[in-house]
């Protein structure tokens, strides 16, 4: 029997990928070359857009559990301490403040072999186990589907399936087996050794650094991370300097010239690599039923930790696609995954200050992330709010008459739908559509006026609505809000459905 989907990748886009469809009850395998789970704390930090959904796959529980928030920034010269800051200091933006349109604020400290550990944990209670030692060696396709040559040590296997979702890093195999370009360059003026390392001889309450104003290449920084003895220790390598061996020795040798004389001895470094930014962008995103996801479609500039953030969202926003798609969703709405997340990836790869043809620019909490104009945001309304089809949908306090749940995510969580309707002509018609059309859609209709009265002045003020007016706005499976609408409602909604679902 074929398989709906195939993914090539173990890692936080793969898993997610694969997570994503295992809960729609989609059957899907997931296949890794490495040999085991990699380890290192790679990219540490969680963005609060990424929680947003980390919390609708059911982890971010155990996520804020194994992280914490970024520690303060320690910088020391001549042996002394110069300043300390906190990480909004250094990027120049003010900390963020507690607000119910969002309810994971900040940027959030966590190892990557960790984020994945979780991640795996959650697939695997749907039956679904990453298969390490399989590599990917052949691809063919067809309008059926495609069909994979995956090798082991004990032979191989040929593998057809509905569709294959490319999660293998940026020397993506499959990229390379379908053609698809990897334009930009790997910049060899930016090069770090990074290292997780053991030590008893700095506190883990701050980021410590150790830099020369004069040469910014000469720095070095440990930053405890949280739920382990380890630092993630970063150095930065002058250009045109012959890459160390990367052993214990380097990062001790390292240390001791950057740091004017620090005691610290290093008991351990269980992990180390040498890495180099690149800054590439795919020509496409797919081919017929093959899509990349994450660092095999773009490898964006390490600043502000992106990369694994962007990559989460990629698998989200394809997943709950592929996922409808094989339910009987028509397969135009796959086109939509590249129309919205290549402009993302396009700004990303700019620099985080940069600005496109749409006067948008990259959001470092990646809140802003917006599909306005795309194909499925369908914005009727004369005079459009600050919130508009293709945004985020914010978040909210609820006040039911049952105890649970307390916020809009969580009712968003339950359901594959959501139906936001401001005024008794608006729910009405949207209940209308949703009951005739629950064979093909589950959708969920919250009267915001009457099912949540004590909190509805909150809820208008956050979705820009003035009291008194009708307003309906349907949310996506992925958060981000499809249809905004303030006449005909019925119409309207009947009209946008068959864009996402069957029937």
């Amino acid at each position: 029997m074929q398989l709906p989907v195939l993914v090539v990748g173990g890692g936080p886009a793969g898993v997610v990928a694969a997570l994503e469809l295992a809960r729609r009850s989609v059957r899907v395998r997931i296949v890794d070359q490495a040999a085991r789970p990699l380890s290192g704390s790679r990219a540490k930090g969680l963005q609060p857009r990424t929680l947003e959904l980390l919390e609708a796959l059911g982890v971010v529980d155990e996520i804020l559990a194994a992280g914490a928030r970024f520690p303060r920034w320690r910088s020391y010269r001549g042996g002394r301490l110069a300043w300390e800051k906190s990480i909004y200091d250094l990027l120049g933006i003010a900390e963020p403040s507690p607000d119910p349109a969002v309810p994971y604020p900040e940027t959030w400290m966590i190892p990557q072999w960790r984020t994945e550990e979780i991640l795996r944990r959650a697939l695997s209670a749907f039956g679904v186990q990453v298969e390490y030692g399989s590599s990917l060696t052949g691809l063919e396709m067809d309008d059926a589907g495609v069909t994979a040559t995956i090798v082991r040590a004990a032979g191989f296997e040929r593998v057809r399936a509905s569709y294959l979702v490319a999660a293998d890093g940026a020397g993506s195999a499959v990229r390379k087996l379908i053609g698809i370009s990897f334009d930009g360059a790997t910049r060899e003026d930016e090069r770090f050794v990074i290292a997780d390392v053991r030590t008893a001889d700095l506190d883990r309450v701050y980021w410590h650094n150790w830099s020369d104003p004069h040469d910014p290449s000469a720095r070095v920084s440990l930053c405890p991370l949280p739920g382990t003895d380890t630092f993630q220790f970063v150095a930065p390598l002058p250009p045109g300097e012959d890459p160390p061996a990367l052993t214990p020795a380097t990062l001790q040798r390292v240390f001791d010239e950057r740091s004017e004389g620090a005691v610290v001895r290093f008991s351990d470094a269980p992990w180390i690599t040498l890495h180099r930014t690149n800054e590439r962008l795919a020509g496409q995103f797919g081919v017929g039923r093959v899509f990349l996801v994450g660092d095999a479609v773009h490898a964006v500039p390490a600043a502000g930790g992106q990369g694994l953030n962007t990559a989460v969202q990629d698998s989200f926003n394809l997943g709950w696609k592929l996922a409808s798609v094989l339910n009987g969703a028509p397969e135009q709405l796959l086109d939509s995954y590249e129309e919205e997340r290549r402009p993302i990836a396009a700004r990303l790869m700019a620099g985080l200050g940069s600005t496109d043809e749409h006067g948008e620019k990259p959001d470092i909490f990646q809140l802003g992330n917006t599909y306005r104009g795309r194909s499925l945001s369908a914005e009727t309304r004369r005079t459009p709010g600050p919130v508009r089809a293709g945004d985020r949908a914010p978040d909210a306090p609820l006040q039911l008459p049952s105890a649970s749940p307390r916020r809009l995510f969580e009712l968003m969580r339950d359901t594959e739908l959501t139906c936001i309707a401001f005024g008794s002509r608006a729910t009405a018609a949207c209940t209308g559509i949703a009951r005739r059309r629950r064979a093909h859609a589950e959708v969920a209709v919250l009267d915001v006026r009457r099912d949540s009265p004590a909190t509805a002045e909150t809820i208008e003020r956050i979705y820009g609505v003035t009291r008194g007016d009708e307003i309906a706005f349907l949310v996506r499976p992925d958060g981000h809000i499809g249809l905004a609408t303030d006449d005909d409602f019925g119409r309207r909604l009947d009209d946008y459905l068959p864009r996402l679902c069957a029937g």
